[in-house]
């Protein structure tokens, strides 16, 4: 099985990469998601921010109340400690979900890949990348932020060019769908070769 880790700063285009990968019928796994649940009631993440933190991240339901959590990380400084719990779940998962596919390729899409150092989880990384006029309009078009706002999100993370210079493969996403499509395609080709000569 080749696991490839897929990132790329907002507004780059994962989603359309992502879409294209799901047309070519490979299975692409959402750390977002994982995390998601995983901060569902009784779930391994629920359990372990409650054990940490108590009763007062929880709403009236028993349920994490997600804008608490998300002050506590951000304006009290214990993001560290909400990942430090988090992340080592979320990788487990992951693992997990991707090793039972049986599948030949498999793409997770981890948004902060190179910031929480999970290159060793991969066979390879790839980053989606566009011009930064071409990723701020598309911000602004499509999710509706201004220029300032958008640098201001972007800087919170890695920049585009700290990423292309630690990743294998960059896809870059400046002209239509049906370009990257080709992209992608040969990528994944190259991916395969790439898995037979080492076998070889």
């Amino acid at each position: 099985m080749i696991k490839i880790g897929l990132s790329g700063v907002m507004g780059a285009g994962k989603s359309s990469v992502i879409q294209i990968l799901k047309e070519m019928g490979i299975p692409v796994f959402d750390c977002d998601a994982i995390n998601r649940e995983l901060l569902m009631k009784g779930n391994a993440g629920y359990r372990s921010l409650a054990a940490h933190f108590g009763s007062q991240i929880l709403d009236e339901n028993q349920e994490i109340d997600k804008q608490v959590l998300s002050d506590r990380m951000f304006d009290h400084g214990e993001r560290e400690q909400v990942e430090q719990i988090l992340h080592p779940l979320i990788k487990e998962e992951l693992l997990v979900r991707m090793n039972a596919c049986k599948q030949p390729l498999v793409v997770a899409e981890v948004p902060l890949l190179f910031e929480i150092g999970w290159q060793d989880v991969f066979d390879e990384t790839w980053v989606v990348a566009c011009e930064e006029e071409i990723l701020l309009r598309r911000l602004k078009e499509g999710r509706q932020i201004d220029k300032k706002e958008a640098l201001r999100r972007l800087s919170a993370q890695l920049s585009q060019k700290e990423k292309i210079a630690l990743c294998d493969v960059v896809l870059y996403n400046n002209f239509d769908r049906e370009t990257l499509r080709k992209q992608v395609a040969a990528k994944i080709k190259s991916a395969g070769e790439k898995m037979d000569e080492s076998r070889g």
